[in-house]
C-alpha cells in the first residue's frame, strides 16, 4: 500500500493535535525547539547528504563533544514524498524471529518491494526475537503487546498520515486508526522540549525516530562504543533530536542493534551505512523500511538474493569427463552470504558427492562416478535458494 501524504498532526494522550505540530506552511512559532544548556558546546558538521528517492534524504554528520569526535546519520522523509514507510519483520513475514536489518530489507526486495533504506526498530527478547511492543503493518496486527512490555509506548500513523503515539492505554483506543505502527522504548522529545527522564550518563549507540514541525518524519542513528565514536546518553540523544528539528521524538533499540542501511548511488545492493558496535550486523526483531514507488530492477533482486542466500563460484566451470571409478576434487567458494554451500548432482544414483572440508570460504567436495554414469549437472545449493548450475559432468567416450 502506498503511503498517503503525511498530515502534520501529532496526537498524544491528553494533548490536542493543534498544540503539537503546526499545519504545513504555517510560519507561526508554537514551538521553539529547546535543548539543554550543555548542548551549545557541541560542534556538529554535515559531512554528506544525498537523495535516496524523491522526498527521502540521507545525511551524514560528525560531531565533537569534549575531545571525542563521533558520527550520526539521519534518514528524513518529507510530508509529500511517495516513499512508503512501514515496519518489517524477519524474512519480510509475520512470524517472530531474528534477522539482520539488511536481510529483512533484502527479503522485502525479493518480495518485489523497491526498498531504498532501512533502520532497526523496537527492543526485543534477544533469545527468541519477541518484540517488546506492538507491530502493525498495512492495518494488520502482526504482533501484539507481550507481557513484559505491556505498558511499552508505540509510534505509528494512520492511512491519512496522522502521526500517533502513546502508551498501551492509548493504543487500546487508537489501534483501529493505525495503518503502520511499532513499539518504542521511551519518549525523548515532546512539544519541542527534552522530556527524557533517564538521566544516566552512559553513552552508547542509539536509534531514534522524530517528527518535525513541517510533518517530516526522520530517523537518527548514532555510532558508539568505539574509539572513533563514543555514542550518546539518552538525554544527549533527545537534545540532538531537537537540534535536528524534532517537536516529538522517541527512542528505539540501540547498542549493537543500531543499524542503518541504504543503496549507494549506482549500486544494486543495499549496504550498511553505520559501524555496528558488535563488529558485525546484529540479528534483530524488526525494523522500518523505506519503499520507493515502482519495482526493484533484476540486478537489485539478484543482489538481494545473493546477500540473503549467498553466491557461490566453483573452480571448474567447463564441462569435464569423469570415468566410472574416477574421482574429482571440486571446490566451491562462497563469495557472498554466510550460509555454507552444498554440492549436488542431478544423478545421485551414478555420482556420489562427499564433503571433505573447508578452508575459510572455500568448500571442498569429492565427486565419484559409478558404473553406468552417463553425465550429470553439478549444482551448488545454499539454504533458501534454488540450486545454481556450476558445471557439467560428461560421460567417458
Amino acid at each position: 500500500m502506498r503511503k498517503k501524504r503525511w498530515l502534520s498532526v501529532l496526537i498524544a494522550a491528553g494533548i490536542l493535535a493543534a498544540q503539537c505540530v503546526l499545519p504545513v506552511g504555517d510560519t507561526g512559532s508554537v514551538f521553539v525547539p529547546q535543548a539543554s544548556a550543555a548542548f551549545v558546546s557541541w560542534s556538529i558538521q554535515q559531512a554528506e547528504s544525498r537523495e535516496l528517492a524523491p522526498g527521502l534524504t540521507q545525511t551524514e554528520f560528525t560531531y565533537t563533544l569534549g575531545d571525542m569526535s563521533s558520527r550520526y546519520t539521519t534518514l528524513t522523509l518529507k510530508p509529500d514524498s511517495e516513499v512508503e514507510l512501514r515496519p518489517v519483520m524477519p524474512w519480510d513475514g509475520t512470524s517472530v524471529g531474528l534477522q539482520t536489518v539488511r536481510n529483512m530489507a533484502n527479503s522485502a526486495v525479493v518480495n518485489g518491494n523497491n526498498v531504498v533504506a532501512a533502520v532497526n526498530g523496537d527492543m526485543y527478547n534477544m533469545s527468541t526475537g519477541e518484540p517488546w511492543g506492538v507491530v502493525i503493518q498495512d492495518k494488520n496486527l502482526v504482533h501484539g503487546y507481550n507481557v513484559a512490555g505491556r505498558d511499552w509506548p508505540f509510534f505509528g500513523f494512520t492511512e491519512e498520515g496522522k502521526v500517533l503515539y502513546g502508551r498501551y492505554s492509548d493504543y487500546t483506543q487508537m489501534w483501529p486508526q493505525l495503518t503502520q505502527a511499532m513499539g518504542l522504548h521511551c519518549v525523548l522529545v515532546e512539544n519541542g522540549r527534552n522530556v527524557c527522564t533517564d538521566q544516566t550518563t552512559t553513552r552508547a549507540p542509539r536509534t531514534a525516530v522524530g517528527v518535525k514541525q513541517d510533518g517530516s518524519i526522520f530517523f537518527l542513528t548514532a555510532d558508539g562504543r568505539q574509539d572513533s565514536s563514543e555514542g550518546l546518553s539518552l538525554t544527549e540523544l533527545a537534545d540532538l533530536m531537537i537540534k535536528e528539528g524534532a517537536v516529538w521524538a522517541g527512542n528505539l533499540d540501540g547498542g549493537g542493534s543500531t543499524t542503518v542501511v541504504s543503496r549507494e548511488p549506482g549500486a544494486d545492493a543495499l549496504s550498511v551505512q553505520n559501524v555496528p558496535s558488535d563488529g558485525s550486523e546484529r540479528r534483530v526483531a524488526n525494523g522500518w523500511i523505506f519503499v520507493a514507488p515502482g519495482s526493484p530492477t533484476q540486478a537489485q533482486m539478484t543482489a538481494a538474493q545473493n546477500d540473503l542466500y549467498g553466491r557461490v563460484v566453483s573452480d571448474t566451470t567447463r564441462p569435464f569427463v569423469l570415468k566410472p571409478g574416477s574421482t574429482y576434487q571440486f571446490c566451491m567458494t562462497l563469495v557472498s552470504g554466510s550460509n555454507p554451500p552444498n554440492c549436488i548432482t542431478d544423478d545421485p544414483e551414478h555420482y556420489t558427492v562427499t564433503y571433505t572440508g573447508n578452508s575459510g570460504r572455500n568448500y571442498y567436495y569429492k565427486i565419484t562416478a559409478k558404473p553406468g554414469a552417463a553425465g550429470a549437472n553439478v549444482y551448488s545449493t545454499v539454504p533458501g535458494a534454488d540450486p545454481v548450475l556450476q558445471c557439467k559432468l560428461l560421460a567417458a567416450g
